[in-house]
């Protein structure tokens, strides 16, 4: 199971991908981190004395006494420092001199009234940016000093590797075991705790995996309600009524159902382990899928099986009359479906390139099923039936069943359709003069707008969306965005690659990129902020031994970085050599304070405003933080749906051409089209952002909303009939039915995500949802008068039996 969010939704081949593997791989802290926001209940100012007090003993208790409950290591062990001999780095407000982490020095400092003056003092001397540490700060109109703050921000950095010190093992497990700690500590024992004086928000490194698990299992009994639901559904569509019900119905078949999905999914799962390839928490989103489409094709083979049966078509001829005349349909139909998620296999995007290798797994194997374990479970039931044995007691015997002679006398003739409700009602709608010009406009319209309206979303998708809609995760966002004006405080790195040091053009070059990083409003506070940088701590080095920043930068560069004082920023600088031997720099970073909402579309513009600058003058530098890899995702997802589709629909119709009259295929084809349209068009109208998960679904329904169509199309164009009205209403008639039943058992396998605890899990609904309705509307209204106009057109009407004969033959 692939967790780490970046590697399952950023495309491989961006600027941003790129640049984090370079930086993981050549930087030294690789960090871990927790996050605290403390706040009063009484939305005062959280700069009083009994506030700041019970602030720092959260801080003091996670520092200095909290440890993981298994493993006993404690933040001491973990904290994010280049070797063991340097002490931890905490970027909260109790670092600010003097409070130096001790209460008696703030209780002190609270008591001559100087909490806010020494916290301004602070920021002035060193241009530490408050809003790093201080949340809806309050400031004097005219002297524009510290008056109060609504939350304490508390930030802890771990460790979760440390490559400098090789008799350090690899952390992270213990740093997850801290962190779980921390969660059940500061969250929930905080929050039982009435006599707390503060409310808490809190986010770990492993919190947004922690909280998706969680709606994992949460959820799960969504996937059980569905799969039951259908089964249900289905079943009681093989209830038969009449003194012989306990004999004829087909209970046991439609339970069988509830066997081949779960044999499905368990096989794409395990092919997937078999040949070692990663699945992500959205692929467990294909079990509501196969539930609800991988019954259509069953339905279809007991349609045309029963039908057999009520001919009076005699035992060893029904498999092959059902399969005859119903599984060129059924194989049109699951062939769209795996094409269509095997036009996602391919894409960079790894989360969707596995969803999309699940889904072609699992739609290939219950087609396969379909046509083999499925039609053996019917033959045999029908044996029972035959045998006038109850289903479920076969050794029950009704002997009230007429034999197959006497049902065969008044059965219809061989081939003959059984009128529908379905052909009653729609054949005179759908052939009159009318609506066939009408339907067809109204269609045209309704995609025409939904067009217009797909220009007009947007993309993205935020942490909230994707954890649970009670998640701690939330309420932390709701406080950033009341206190922080929506805006999220983020470390940012410029890189630059090279040693460029010794070159005074270039270090100019380098210096003014910085002023005008910080001349931007998205900027706080200066390049390296309160911490400094690793350079200008170095010519401070060279500068106070009497060197020239210069000519004497090579030759001096490991002494700085081992002595330790300066030990630290060999976290920011990786050389060519050891450290003991550095003479040339390999890469170094430079940490910047950067601010912005939690959208995407801002941030690429950033990444791009950033970059472009820096290439200017330094072809290899870049600036980098995680959301510039969401950022670059999203600015993609536009054509990445736009290419996929085009060639999941452009694959299906190569298809249905092939096997399929050119007509059929052309109608299909618009009808496809239509129904791609008006999801996206809907997106819109229902507030659903494209994102990785509405990508997904819009894979996904290529091959679903193919099924409705190609049912109708190949009944008709197949179907007897001399007339428009005749052609029509034995295609409604004969697969009306069976797939209003199809659009149904998808409906319900879905349905039950709109109950989901998760925005993202409630988009796949909608899409969902859309691929049905407009799948069944299409098939049913707009599909028939489209092939009306076209064996008109083509003078086709009068070679209706032609086609039955031959396709028989």
């Amino acid at each position: 199971m692939e967790t780490n969010s970046f590697e399952l939704w950023v495309p491989r081949s961006m600027m941003a991908y790129v640049n984090y593997k370079y930086t993981t791989e050549n930087f030294l802290d690789s960090q871990r981190g927790v996050v605290v926001l403390y706040y009063p209940k009484d939305g005062g100012d959280a700069l009083r004395p009994e506030y700041m007090l019970e602030a720092l003993a959260i801080h003091k208790n996670l520092t200095e006494t909290l440890t993981g409950a298994e493993l006993g290591v404690g933040f001491n062990t973990l904290c994010q420092r280049v070797t063991s001999e340097l002490p931890c780095e905490y970027f909260n407000i109790f670092g600010v001199p003097p409070f130096d982490y001790d209460s008696d020095n703030v209780q002190a400092i609270a008591n001559a009234g100087a909490v806010h003056s020494t916290i301004q003092t602070f920021a002035d001397v060193t241009g530490a940016p408050l809003k790093v540490y201080l949340g809806g700060i309050g400031e004097n109109e005219t002297t524009g000093e510290l008056t109060s703050a609504s939350v304490i921000r508390m930030t802890w950095a771990l460790n979760q590797e440390n490559t400098t010190d090789p008799l350090r093992p690899d952390l992270e497990a213990e740093a997850m075991d801290f962190e779980a700690t921390v969660q059940d500590t500061y969250l929930w024992e905080w929050r039982d705790t009435p006599s707390r004086l503060g409310n808490i928000d809190m986010l770990t490194t492993r919190s947004i995996d922690d909280e998706i698990g969680r709606l994992i299992q949460v959820d799960s009994t969504l996937f059980v309600m569905s799969i039951m639901a259908i089964v249900f559904i289905l079943c009681m569509s093989l209830v038969k009524t009449g003194p012989n019900c306990c004999v004829n119905s087909r209970v046991v078949v439609g339970t069988s159902a509830f066997v081949i999905i779960m044999f499905s999914i368990v096989f794409s799962f395990g092919m997937m382990g078999h040949f070692g390839l990663p699945i992500n928490s959205i692929c467990t989103l294909i079990c509501f899928v196969v539930a609800g489409v991988g019954v259509d094709d069953m339905i279809v083979v007991e349609n045309f099986f029963q039908k057999a049966v009520d001919a009076g078509i005699p035992r060893g001829e029904r498999m092959n009359y059902a399969l005859r005349h119903g599984g060129l349909s059924v194989f049109l139909t699951s062939s769209s479906s795996v094409l269509a998620f095997l036009s996602g296999v391919g894409l960079d995007i790894p989360g969707i390139a596995q969803f999309c290798t699940v889904g072609a797994l699992c739609f290939a194997w219950i087609w396969f099923q379909s046509i083999t374990f499925f039609p053996a479970v019917l033959v045999l039931d029908q044996s029972r039936i035959e045998a006038k044995k109850v289903q479920c007691q076969c050794c029950c015997i009704r002997p009230a069943l007429p034999t197959t002679a006497e049902k065969a006398e008044a059965a219809p003739p061989k081939d003959e359709v059984k009128s529908t409700a379905v052909g009653e009602v729609l054949t005179p709608i759908l052939t009159s003069p009318v609506f066939r010009l009408l339907i067809p406009l109204l269609f045209t319209a309704f995609a025409g707008l939904n067009g217009y309206a797909t220009t007009l979303n947007g993309t993205g998708l935020s942490v909230s969306d994707v954890v649970p809609d009670d998640s701690y995760i939330v309420e932390l966002t709701e406080t950033t965005d009341e206190y922080w004006t929506g805006k999220i405080i983020r470390g940012m790195i410029i890189v630059f690659k090279g040693d460029h040091y010794s070159d005074a053009q270039k270090v100019q070059e380098m210096d003014d990129y910085f002023t005008w990083v910080e001349s931007l409003d998205y900027i706080i506070g200066t390049v390296g902020g309160s911490q400094s940088t690793w350079y200008k701590e170095y010519v401070s080095y060279l500068e106070s031994n009497s060197l020239d920043r210069y000519d004497d930068f090579s030759a001096n560069l490991s002494a700085f970085l081992s002595d330790p004082d300066y030990k630290k920023w060999r976290a920011s600088v990786t050389c060519t050599t050891e450290y003991d031997t550095c003479t040339e720099i390999k890469c170094a970073k430079f940490d910047v304070v950067q601010t912005s909402k939690i959208d995407t579309f801002e941030l690429f513009g950033i990444q791009m405003e950033l970059n472009d600058k820096i290439i200017e003058d330094f072809p290899d530098g870049y600036a980098f933080i995680d959301e510039f890899g969401y950022a670059d995702a999203d600015s993609t997802i536009e054509e990445s749906v736009v290419v996929t589709l085009s060639i999941a629909v452009a694959v299906v119709c190569a298809l249905m051409s092939g096997l399929m009259d050119t007509g059929s295929a052309v109608c299909i084809f618009i009808c496809v089209i239509f129904i791609d349209i008006d999801l996206l068009g809907m997106l819109y109208f229902w507030n659903v952002k494209l994102s990785s998960v509405a990508f997904t679904g819009l894979v996904m329904s290529i091959g679903l909303s193919v099924d409705y169509n190609v049912h109708i199309a190949h009944a008709f164009i197949h179907g007897k009939g001399n007339t428009l009205q005749e052609k029509t209403k034995n295609a409604l008639d004969g697969m009306g039915v069976p797939v209003l039943k199809g659009g149904l058992t998808t409906f319900v396998g879905t349905v039950v995500l709109s109950m989901a605890s998760s925005t993202a899990f409630r988009i796949f609904f909608k899409v969902c949802f859309g691929t049905v309705v407009f799948g069944v509307l299409h098939g049913i209204f707009l599909m028939p008068v489209l092939l009306g106009f076209y064996v008109e057109m083509f003078g086709q009407l009068n070679t209706a039996s032609a086609k039955v004969g031959t396709s028989e033959k």
